[in-house]
């Protein structure tokens, strides 16, 4: 029985320590290098030269705009859809994300609205160490 109390209570403690490391604060960095600018039939694509573990992008632009999907590009050079923002949305614009990508593509759809995406930053979390 003094077995069960023990491994109990080593369960109960990783759980707090594990429980802790997810709730810390992450800290994002920007990844400075050139984001390259390319207009297409389908969307706005913003590049940067090498892929990067983005973790938030940044939108910067005036006005208001509606209606947008974000599409990452993966290790096979293929679009696939990130996120989607119905409603509408001022600048500047934060949306979270899990990839490692070299571009970003935003469609917007008809109807989005009096404003425009006028530059977009890439973020990473900082390292431990730093």
């Amino acid at each position: 029985m003094n077995r069960w109390r023990c491994l109990l209570l080593i369960l109960v403690c990783l759980s707090q320590m594990s429980c802790a490391a997810l709730l810390t604060e992450q800290v994002y960095v920007l990844i400075d290098r050139p984001v390259s600018e390319k207009m297409t039939f389908h969307g706005e694509i913003y590049s940067l030269p090498e892929r990067a573990n983005v973790r938030k992008v940044v939108l910067l632009g005036s006005g208001k705009i509606r209606n947008i999907e974000v599409h990452v590009r993966d290790k096979r050079n293929q679009w696939e859809p990130a996120k989607k923002v119905p409603g509408g949305i001022e600048f500047p614009f934060e949306i979270p994300l899990i990839a490692k990508t070299d571009a970003i593509k935003i469609i917007k759809h008809s109807m989005t609205g009096a404003g425009r995406i006028e530059t977009i930053q890439f973020y990473t979390v900082a390292d431990k160490g730093d």
